[in-house]
C-alpha cells in the first residue's frame, strides 16, 4: 500500500474535487446570482480544452467535470470492491459493513453535488458540460482507497484555487458548505491510509492549470493527440525561385533561361 501511495502522491497536489466545493444548495441562490450573470453563456469544454474561466458559469461547469470524475470514480469503485474488500485495505480496523456505509455516502454525496450543480448552470442561463469518459484502471480496494484520498485531500485544495473567481457571493457562501463536507471526506480517507486526519495548519490553493494537467490520465483518449506525420518523415519538395522553371532534359543537364526568353543548354556549344 505505500507503494500505492507514493503512486499517488505525486498528483496530490492537482486531482479532481474542484468540483464538489459548489454543490448542494446552490440551486436556492441561483435566483439571486443570475443578474450577475449574463444569460446564455456559452458551456466550457471538456477539461484539456479549458482556458482561465470569466464567469460564473465557467467556473461550475469546470467543477461540474471534476464532479463528474469523483462521481464515477466512486460508481466504478464500489461495483468492484465490497466491504470486506475495502476493510482489508484500510489501516484502520473497521468493521466492513460500517467502511461500506461510509464510502456509500460519499457516494451518494459526490452525485448530489453534481445534480446541483447542473441544475444551477441551466438557472443561471448556462448549459451543463457533458460528461467526459473516464478510466480509472484500478484494481484492487488498495488502489481504490489510496486513490480516493488523494481526489479528497486535492479537491479541498483545488476549491481553495478557484473559489476567488466566483463572483456571486451567494454561490460562494453555498461553495464554502461543500468544501467543508469534502474536508471530511478527505479526514477520513487519510486515516484510512494510515496519515493525519488534519495533517497540516492551512490547506494549499490549487491553480487550475495544475487541476487540468493531472486529470488527463483518467480522461480516456484525450492524451492521444499525436501529429498526423512524424517528424522526418515528410516529403521533401525543393522550392523553385520564380521565373527558373524549365523542363529538364532526360540526360539531366540543367537549362538556363535566356534574356529573350527562348532556353539554352547550361552547358555545351559556346555558339
Amino acid at each position: 500500500m505505500e507503494d500505492i501511495r507514493q503512486t499517488m502522491r505525486s498528483r496530490r497536489d492537482v486531482l479532481a474535487g474542484t468540483g464538489a466545493v459548489i454543490g448542494a444548495g446552490l440551486v436556492g441562490t441561483a435566483a439571486t446570482a443570475q443578474e450577475d450573470d449574463a444569460a446564455g453563456n456559452q458551456p466550457m469544454e471538456v477539461p484539456s480544452q479549458f482556458d482561465q474561466p470569466d464567469t460564473d458559469v465557467d467556473v461550475l461547469n469546470y467543477a461540474l467535470t471534476l464532479e463528474y470524475l469523483e462521481d464515477e470514480f466512486y460508481n466504478t469503485g464500489l461495483e468492484q470492491f465490497d466491504g470486506e474488500a475495502l476493510a482489508s485495505a484500510s489501516a484502520l480496523e473497521v468493521p466492513p459493513d460500517l467502511l461500506a456505509t461510509f464510502f456509500a455516502d460519499i457516494s451518494a454525496q459526490e452525485q448530489s453535488h453534481t445534480e446541483q450543480l447542473a441544475r444551477v448552470i441551466e438557472t443561471l442561463g448556462g448549459t451543463p458540460a457533458d460528461p467526459p469518459a473516464f478510466e480509472f484502471g484500478i484494481d484492487s480496494a488498495d488502489a481504490f482507497i489510496a486513490t480516493a484520498q488523494v481526489l479528497e485531500n486535492t479537491g479541498v485544495a483545488a476549491y481553495a484555487g478557484v473559489a476567488p473567481r466566483i463572483e456571486s457571493p451567494d454561490i460562494l457562501s453555498a461553495a464554502l458548505s461543500i468544501h467543508s463536507v469534502e474536508a471530511r471526506h478527505a479526514a477520513v480517507l487519510n486515516a484510512l491510509v494510515g496519515e493525519s486526519p488534519f495533517p497540516d495548519a492551512y490547506d494549499p490553493a490549487l491553480p487550475i492549470p495544475d487541476v487540468l494537467s493531472a486529470i488527463q490520465p483518467f480522461m480516456a483518449g484525450e492524451m492521444e493527440e499525436t501529429p498526423e506525420e512524424e517528424p522526418g518523415t515528410e516529403t521533401d519538395t525543393p522550392e523553385e525561385e520564380p521565373g527558373t522553371e524549365t523542363d529538364t532534359p532526360d540526360e539531366g543537364t540543367e537549362t538556363e533561361a535566356s534574356d529573350n526568353g527562348t532556353e539554352s543548354p547550361a552547358e555545351g556549344e559556346s555558339g
